[in-house]
């Protein structure tokens, strides 16, 4: 063991190599695997009616007008669709991998210029590995991922172009890089911009440049970006919903907007919630803990930028109490490359913080790694496919792994990286496939699947306000190829309609299939036989005329 160990120690590359190594199957092995869920509809279902509708500046979704983002990430979306000529789960993830990807090798190339190549590297992986993007994000196809990649990049254009004193650029670039983030997300890109620029310009004394005409320079990128999309908008339909909805899409979230007793709870947890969700990394704050840590901080004008930038934008979140994770991935490196900075300054003289944090995680890597051990005689896991060689593979990868973060105290942080993403490859052979069996929207895709096959050429309606989640409805307009709609004007005696039991009552109808969907919702797929009814005697039970299908417009 210990000539293993070190072989290891005289090739401090080895461990990096490996690192590049687990990465591709880390992030991909059965990434199409799970149906379509949370907001990945949405993403996909808005991608496929622009392109159905021939119409790639104004969003629909179950083909009524959407509201709730800027069109950028679906455009790209259909793009990716184009390019691979399939609509398949593992393409509406793509972007997200890729943009992990992306933002890694920012995060190197950036951390590498001002601190070293090493902690270059560690401050790339600790990112791609900290447990909430690691273990779900990572496999979902939203949009935080990129999103949180353009805002870090106009964080570091900040720092980037002041120490070189190019105003112009700098504002220039980071409005550019704003109005991108605006047509990702929308409001948020703003706050971000607005905030750090004003407390950056303030603390280093530069507080004037705000009102300079470099500023202002900067203010007309943004409206000559933005405003070029909303002027083409406005030749389709009306910017005022458009704007209420992307301002009450940022408010509802906030103190403001939420019962008091939620607010209170969210002050009071957030900074522990914050350290749970991206563990095992957020653990190494224990090493901030010291004495002269702000002074030291203020002798490193990159960390200090990355202290200063993290700590003005976290009220954003503290103060929101509907706020979730992915919505952090524009601060967590900031904070991260603080973090592995004083971890690796004083790991040499070995002080109580270095060993906390050690003694932690070696237990923490020792008793996962047995763990591992368990999927044999797990029911849900115990029929993977190579479950016999699997399991041994997994648990000697990661002994060995725990092993060297022992042996090899200077290449600890990224024997953790490795050792992370070997678990990720564990979770991707045990854990995806058992979610896989017992995933309610399995059958959900497959019922919806065969609706869009049943229908397609043919015209379809989700009938009246029958409540037709995003989920069935993206494999059905997928299937189809053409937009699910909501009911037309006038009744057509030749199109399928998708109904609730109660809008069938005193209906004379021919019901090809029907299905339950998530709510214990059933969901009839008919041609009606009669004519339509007047609205005044719509049967009893059904959402009232006036119903607004809010869960269409997540």
């Amino acid at each position: 063991m210990s000539s293993f160990a070190s072989w290891f120690q005289q090739r401090p590359w080895a461990l990096m190599v490996l690192c590049l190594l687990v990465l591709g199957p880390a992030l991909f092995i059965h990434l199409g695997l799970l149906p379509l869920q949370v907001d990945e509809p949405i993403r996909a279902l808005v991608a496929l009616e622009l392109k159905d509708s021939g119409n790639y500046f104004v969003s629909t979704l179950q083909g009524v007008y959407y509201y709730n983002k800027p069109p950028l990430y679906n455009w790209l979306l259909l793009g990716l669709f184009n390019l691979t000529g399939s609509q398949s789960e593992l393409v509406v993830r793509l972007p997200t991998v890729l943009s992990l990807l992306g933002y890694g090798a920012t995060l190197f190339g950036v951390v590498r210029r001002y601190l070293g190549p090493k902690l270059g590297f560690v401050a790339a992986f600790a990112f791609i590995t900290c447990g909430r993007m690691l273990f779900y994000d990572a496999f979902h196809g939203l949009i935080d991922t990129l999103h949180g990649w353009v805002t870090y990049l106009g964080f570091v254009a900040v720092f980037y172009f002041f120490e070189k004193g190019q105003w112009r650029r700098l504002f220039a670039v980071t409005y550019a890089l704003t109005a991108v983030g605006f047509m990702l997300k929308g409001l948020p890109s703003i706050a971000f911009q607005g905030i750090t620029l004003a407390v950056f310009c303030w603390y280093t004394g530069h507080f004037k440049k705000l009102f300079s005409g470099a500023h202002f320079l900067g203010l007309g990128v943004f409206v000559a970006i933005v405003g070029s999309y909303f002027l083409v908008y406005s030749r389709y339909n009306s910017l005022h919903d458009y704007f209420l909805t992307l301002w009450d899409q940022s408010s509802q979230r906030t103190v403001a907007e939420q019962p008091l007793r939620a607010s209170v709870v969210h002050l009071l947890t957030y900074p522990f919630d914050f350290l749970g969700w991206f563990a095992p990394w957020t653990l190494l704050v224990v090493c901030l803990v010291r004495r002269g840590w702000w002074q030291r901080i203020q002798a490193h004008p990159f960390l200090r930028f990355n202290a200063i930038v993290f700590a003005a934008n976290t009220p954003i979140f503290w103060l929101s109490p509907a706020t979730i994770p992915r919505y952090l991935f524009t601060l967590i490196p900031l904070l991260i490359t603080v973090m592995i900075y004083f971890y690796d300054h004083f790991q040499a003289q070995r002080p109580w913080q270095n060993r906390v944090v050690d003694g932690v995680l070696l237990g923490v890597l020792a008793a996962v790694a047995l763990g591992t051990l368990a999927p044999p005689f797990v029911a849900k896991i115990a029929d993977v496919p190579g479950l016999l060689w699997k399991t041994p593979l997994v648990f000697g990868a990661l002994a060995a792994l725990a092993y060297l973060y022992y042996a090899v105290p200077a290449q600890r942080l990224v024997a953790l990286c490795a050792y992370l993403l070997c678990l990720r490859v564990a979770f991707n052979w045990f854990v995806l496939p058992a979610r896989y069996k017992s995933n309610d929207i399995v059958p959900y895709r497959a019922a919806s699947i065969r609706v869009g096959r049943l229908t397609k050429g043919q015209p379809l309606y989700v009938y009246k306000n029958s409540r037709l989640d995003n989920d069935e409805a993206f494999y059905i307009t997928r299937e189809r190829g053409s937009i699910t709609r909501a009911v037309p004007v006038r009744h057509d005696p030749g199109a399928y309609y998708l109904a609730e039991d109660c809008y069938l009552d005193g209906r004379r109808y021919r019901r090809f299939f029907d299905f339950v969907i998530d709510r214990h919702i059933h969901l009839n797929l008919v041609k009606f036989d009669d004519a339509e009814p007047d609205p005044a005697t719509a049967a009893p039970g059904c959402p009232p005329a006036d119903y607004e299908p809010g869960y269409r417009a997540k």
